[in-house]
């Protein structure tokens, strides 16, 4: 799964160790956010890994 580079400074900041426990602290902010454009991304990046399989490895892909 590739992430764009917004939501991987995003991962990087909420990572918090298990995918579950990673997901809830993203929903936390993304309620608790104020700034638009971050929430964006954030709820973007619940979107992804909410649909991580088993075995599948998250990857930065560069913007353009």
């Amino acid at each position: 799964m590739n992430l764009t580079v917004k939501e991987m400074e995003v991962l990087c900041v909420f990572h918090s160790g298990t995918l579950s426990e990673t997901l809830e602290k993203l929903r936390t902010a993304a309620s608790d956010n104020t700034d638009q454009t971050r929430r964006e991304d954030i709820l973007s990046l619940i979107g992804k890994l909410s649909g991580l399989k088993d075995g599948e490895a998250v990857s930065l892909a560069f913007e353009r």
